[in-house]
């Protein structure tokens, strides 16, 4: 009988390592995650169609879906939040290379997402998979510049601005606009036509900021 209810008590302390343990594989993790990003990307284009109503054709009726869909996309964060931060704990930081690319995506976005003391706490992980290129540049620079604006500094790429009801995009702070499409260029992203119109470069130094992207990209 006491060998049955040792038997019992060593299966019932094993059961939750042994969950835990299934719940951290790769396979379990890109599952999970992949729904998160489905929930994640759903919610918040619901809420976009939403908001656009609103801005060209302002009613009580768009409004209060508006704020209905708002409510949705919260509850949706949260829940993916909570997933999020139940993985950090029973897993530590996933293994990118193990990942899927949109199990990746959905680690990024709640990140990017998060708080300032998030984005801080994590982003030596982001910047570690940049340099193992397993980050592509286009999110690497994204993060970068939400991190500035945390800190009060001007961004350097443009990645982070806000469409007015006109549409047109505003970027507040820049360092050094007149810089910006070259750091973009740089880092193989397009440029950004306001900034070209703003500041026009000649074309001479225009074709020798592509040679220089060109070999940048060749070397790297």
């Amino acid at each position: 009988m006491k060998a049955v209810i040792a038997t019992a008590l060593l299966f019932l302390l094993a059961s939750p390592h042994c969950k835990s343990q299934e719940s951290c594989q790769p396979a379990s993790l890109n599952i999970e995650l992949e729904q998160v990003l489905e929930r994640d990307q759903s919610s918040l284009q619901k809420y976009n169609l939403a908001d656009q109503e609103q801005r060209f054709a302002p009613s009580a009726e768009h409004l209060a879906d508006k704020e209905r869909l708002l409510k949705l996309l919260k509850s949706a964060m949260q829940q993916n939040k909570e997933i999020f931060e139940k993985i950090i704990a029973d897993c530590g930081w996933p293994d990118a290379r193990k990942l899927s690319y949109k199990a990746n995506t959905a680690l990024f976005l709640i990140v990017q997402y998060g708080s300032k003391d998030e984005r801080i706490r994590y982003f030596p992980y982001f910047e570690q998979q940049y340099q193992d290129k397993l980050l592509n540049s286009q999110r690497y620079v994204m993060m970068v510049d939400r991190m500035r604006f945390d800190q009060g500094l001007a961004q350097l790429y443009g990645t982070q601005f806000f469409p007015e009801k006109s549409g047109t995009a505003v970027y507040g702070d820049v360092f050094e606009p007149e810089k910006l499409n070259e750091r973009r260029e740089q880092m193989g992203m397009m440029r950004i036509k306001a900034f070209d119109d703003a500041y026009p470069q000649p074309k001479q130094s225009r074709d020798k900021a592509k040679t220089d992207s060109a070999i940048g990209k060749k070397h790297s």
